[in-house]
């Protein structure tokens, strides 16, 4: 009992309920956290791709800061080009960039220009040609190297401007219209003279003759074949034609290395 005489209670105490058990992650997200854990593997993945890309290139940002560098000694920066020509990763409309750089060495730009090939037609047949047709501020040995390529898609079937490479014909260069006329002779439904011309030039005396009989050659051959032809053709326009070869005057071709060329005693 109390002070009072009454009974005596304890007071009654609240009834502590225990806490509910703690979420997981998963639980209280749901798909939401295993989307997030998704996006940053994908993001994760996408820089390593990224970082691996920049340091496979290295050798072409290595070779491009050499081809630019105007303290570089001329063999270095020729050599430059040469590898990037050869270089797979770089594509062909960056060879067609480059080649049109006037600060690089003129041979440095020929040996660019030389990397381009059928692809790069075949992407817009009739900007190319028009390009090669129309660009007057362009050198010789530029316009012939970078027209090269248009014979190369006559042979693989690509369709070509007429008009435009009747304007490359009318230049007054004799390689170079022999270039042309082989690429109108493939053309569909082809006038039959512009095969009679390289016929006749191939049986002439003449500084373009040999060429001309190349072209022969490859018009009369298969595929295969004519590709093969247009390969010499090409060797030979760098040793034969006049603005081409003063380019090559003084160097050599020595695998997969340009070098001084030894004068012969």
């Amino acid at each position: 009992m109390n002070s009072n005489g009454a009974p005596f209670s304890f007071p009654s105490l609240p009834i502590v309920t225990p806490d509910p058990p703690r979420k997981s992650q998963a639980e209280k997200y749901g798909s939401l956290l295993y989307v997030g854990l998704g996006g940053l593997v994908v993001l994760l993945a996408l820089v390593g791709w990224f970082g691996y890309r920049v340091w496979t290139m290295g050798p072409v940002w290595r070779n491009v800061y050499i081809l630019n560098d105007r303290e570089a000694p001329e063999e270095r920066r020729i050599q430059a080009a040469l590898d990037l020509r050869r270089d797979a990763r770089v594509e062909p409309w960056q060879l067609w960039d480059l080649s049109l750089h006037r600060e690089l060495p003129d041979l440095a730009r020929y040996i660019l220009a030389e990397g381009v090939g059928a692809d790069l037609v075949a992407a817009d047949p009739l900007g190319y040609v028009s390009a090669v047709a129309r660009s007057e501020d362009w050198p010789d040995w530029l316009r012939i190297v970078l027209a090269r390529p248009l014979a190369y898609a006559a042979t693989e079937g690509h369709t070509l401007s007429r008009e435009r490479l009747a304007e490359l014909c009318r230049l007054g260069d004799p390689q170079l219209r022999l270039w042309t006329l082989y690429a109108l002779a493939l053309q569909t439904r082809p006038d039959p003279d512009t095969k009679a011309e390289i016929e006749r030039v191939a049986a002439e005396p003449g500084p373009a003759r040999e060429l001309a009989q190349l072209f022969e050659k490859a018009l009369a051959a298969d595929a295969p074949g004519r590709l093969a032809a247009l390969d010499e053709a090409t060797a030979w326009t760098r040793t034969h034609h006049p603005a081409v070869s003063r380019l090559w005057n003084g160097w050599a071709l020595q695998g997969d290395r340009i070098e001084r060329a030894v004068p012969s005693p």
